[in-house]
């Protein structure tokens, strides 16, 4: 998976985390970053809008 090969390759350049910011309507993301490792850092309450809909922006860390 290109997930797995990006957490090999990171840390060589330095990189210490990934991030993610996602839709709070999108179970789909968050599931899939929770079965890949991440947590929840962050959620900003009614922070995004698509289509007159206003939903969280949920903020997911994970420390390589």
């Amino acid at each position: 998976m290109a997930l797995n090969i990006l957490e090999q390759e990171a840390p060589k350049i330095g990189v210490r985390n990934f991030l993610a910011s996602i839709s709070g309507d999108n179970d789909g993301s968050i599931n899939f970053h929770h079965m890949n490792g991440f947590v929840e850092c962050g959620r900003f309450k009614d922070a995004g809008e698509k289509f007159g809909k206003t939903f969280d922006v949920v903020w997911m860390i994970k420390k390589l």
